[in-house]
């Protein structure tokens, strides 16, 4: 993935691409290359988190921050900020439900791969969707197939509008509330501010 330090060298749309991928690998375990995914994060804040983005790594080595992440996501007693859809689209906090299986089912529809290793509403794989949503744009661009690149950007509005975007701000909120690092807590400001300013500018795309 081209490092999002050269934005200005993008379009829009690369850009948005890189966005949601490097998002949804930030909401998988840390793991020894994790340094180079906050490096890269502090190009999305645009400045706003710049200085506690840079400096969290020398405040919290990777253990900690792998504490927080099991603490946050995983548990083993009880989820201090559920990563999966389901919890806040769904009556009771269902897990696995109706929405799950909507999300599953835009999948399957892309002829993506659904043989996964969590639930097909969690954040990281939503964000990955839209990634590979925003990508096929892009290569319909790089043909002037303009009925394609009008169909993916529907596609990303009316996935940000039932999944992504209906629970992510419920979600960021919990990670803000729990989380001990500064790293999730501002991953999760990130995270909001982004997809806020998605679900306000595709729209204007269509």
């Amino acid at each position: 993935m081209q490092s999002l330090e050269s934005r200005s060298k993008l379009s829009n749309s690369e850009f948005r691409r890189d966005a949601y991928q490097l998002l949804s690998e930030c909401y998988y375990l840390p793991d020894a290359g994790f340094a180079n995914k906050v490096n890269d994060l502090d190009a999305l804040s645009e400045g706003m988190y710049a200085s506690v983005v840079k400096n969290c790594l020398k405040k919290e080595n990777l253990d900690s921050l792998i504490i927080d992440y099991t603490k946050l996501f995983i548990g083993p007693y009880g989820l201090l900020a559920p990563p999966y859809g389901s919890i806040y689209l769904e009556e009771n906090d269902r897990v696995m439900g109706n929405s799950t299986m909507d999300a599953r089912r835009s999948y399957i529809e892309e002829g993506l791969d659904i043989c996964l290793k969590d639930a097909p509403d969690h954040i990281a794989i939503e964000l990955e969707f839209m990634y590979f949503l925003v990508f096929k744009e892009i290569e319909a661009a790089k043909s002037d197939d303009y009925d394609s690149i009008l169909s993916y950007r529907e596609k990303q509005r009316v996935f940000l509008k039932n999944h992504l975007g209906a629970w992510a701000s419920d979600f960021t909120s919990k990670i803000k509330a729990s989380a001990q690092t500064e790293f999730y807590k501002n991953l999760a400001r990130i995270t909001k501010n982004f997809i806020d300013n998605e679900k306000r500018n595709l729209g204007a795309l269509i």
